[in-house]
C-alpha cells in the first residue's frame, strides 16, 4: 500500500501515520512544493492521498491517479478538492470531521469577546508608555457582553457549539441555517431566523461557519453587510471565500460593520488588499478594530494530532478492510476501483 502527502504541515517523519497504516505501508511525502513539482509516476502509483490544505486536486490532477482509491482531505473543508473529477475517476474523498472542534469553537468566541472588551486597544496603548495608556473607555466597540444578540450562520457542529458557548456567557443566541430540520432550534433552546437578512438585522455579534462552495462564496458581500446592524462585530473562523474582503473593508470603512475577526482569507497567506495594508500600517480608523491570526483557530498539538491519526485511519479503513467513512462526493461517485 502506498501513501502519497504532497504537501505535509508537520515536522518530522509520518510516525502518527505509520502507526494508523501499519507498518508495511510505503508513505512518500513533499514539503513546500507545488502539484507539478512531483512526478506523475509518484501521483500514478499511490493508493491513497492525504492532502492537507497546499494541494489542490482538479480534474488534471485528479487524470492523472490510475491506481488511487482514496483520497482524504486532513481536515474538514473540501472546497479545494474537485469532487466530480475524483467521483469520475471512481476514487471517494473524505474529509475528518471527527477531531475535536473546541479549538474553533474558542477562537471565535475569544476573538468575538476580545473584541467586545477593547483587549486588543488596550494592549497596544499600555506599550509605549504605560502611565499615558493608563485609561479606560477609550476602546472602540467596547461593550456590556451579556444580553449581546450573538449570531452563527451555519449551525452545524462548529456553528452549534459556539453558539451554545454564547449563551454561557449570558449572550443571547440565534441562527440561520436552511439546510437543518424544522424544529431543530427546538432542541437548542435558541432562536433560529428564516433568512440572512433577519438574522443580520437581529445581530449584535456575527460567526460565520459554513462550508464554502458555489452557494456560499463571498456569502458576506456588499449587500448583506448592508443588513448588518450598526457596530456589528463579525468573526471568521470558517473560509476565507466565505467574505468578499472589499465589502468587509467598506463595512468597516463606512458601514455597519464595528470590528472583525479574520483567522482565514481568500489567499494565504493574504494577497496585498488595501484592507491589510491599513491593518499592517495601525492606520487611526482601523486601530483596535480588526484581529487577523494565521487560520490558526483549529490548532492544538492534540488535535493536531487527531486530525493526522484521524485522516491516516480512514484511508487505512478504507484501503484494507473496505470501510468508507465519511465521504462528501458520494453524489459524484462511480462504481470504486478495485483493488
Amino acid at each position: 500500500m502506498r501513501i502519497l502527502i504532497p504537501d505535509v504541515q508537520f515536522p518530522g517523519p509520518a510516525d502518527v501515520e505509520q502507526a494508523a497504516l501499519g507498518a508495511d505501508a510505503e508513505i512518500e511525502m513533499y514539503r513546500g512544493v507545488r502539484a507539478d513539482e512531483i512526478s506523475d509516476a509518484s501521483w500514478a502509483a499511490c493508493d491513497g492521498i492525504l492532502v492537507w490544505q497546499d494541494i489542490a486536486v482538479d480534474p488534471a490532477l485528479a487524470a492523472k491517479l490510475d491506481k488511487c482509491r482514496i483520497i482524504v482531505r486532513c481536515g474538514i473543508g473540501y472546497d479545494r478538492m474537485d469532487l466530480k473529477a475524483c467521483g469520475a475517476r471512481g476514487i471517494p474523498v473524505c474529509n475528518v470531521p471527527t477531531y475535536d472542534f473546541t479549538d474553533v469553537m474558542s477562537s471565535s468566541l475569544a476573538m468575538s469577546l476580545a473584541l467586545m472588551r477593547g483587549l486588543f486597544t488596550y494592549d497596544r496603548l499600555l506599550r509605549p508608555d504605560m502611565a499615558a495608556g493608563w485609561k479606560w473607555g477609550v476602546a472602540p466597540e467596547m461593550r456590556r457582553v451579556r444580553d449581546q444578540n450573538f449570531a452563527v450562520i451555519g449551525c452545524g457542529r462548529i456553528g452549534t457549539g459556539v453558539l451554545l458557548r454564547a449563551q454561557g456567557f449570558g449572550m443571547t443566541p440565534g441562527y440561520y441555517d436552511p439546510y437543518l430540520p424544522t424544529g431543530h432550534n427546538n432542541s437548542l433552546g435558541v432562536e433560529r431566523f428564516n433568512s440572512l437578512q433577519e438574522l443580520l438585522a437581529w445581530a449584535d455579534v456575527v460567526s460565520i461557519h459554513t462550508p464554502l462552495n458555489d452557494e456560499t462564496r463571498n456569502m458576506i458581500n456588499r449587500e448583506t453587510v448592508g443588513w448588518m446592524k450598526p457596530g456589528t462585530i463579525f468573526v471568521n473562523c470558517a473560509r476565507g471565500g466565505l467574505v468578499d474582503l472589499d465589502a468587509l473593508e467598506w463595512g468597516l470603512r463606512h458601514g455597519p460593520i464595528g470590528a472583525a475577526a479574520l483567522d482565514v482569507f481568500p489567499e494565504e497567506p493574504p494577497a496585498s488588499h488595501s484592507l491589510m495594508s491599513a491593518w499592517l500600517a495601525d492606520e487611526v480608523w482601523l486601530r483596535g478594530r480588526l484581529c487577523i491570526t494565521p487560520h490558526c483557530s483549529f490548532y492544538s498539538e492534540a488535535t493536531f494530532a487527531e486530525i493526522r491519526h484521524g485522516a491516516a485511519a480512514t484511508a487505512a479503513a478504507y484501503l484494507q478492510q473496505g470501510n468508507l467513512n465519511n465521504c462528501v462526493n458520494e453524489a459524484y461517485l462511480d462504481a470504486p476501483k478495485a483493488e
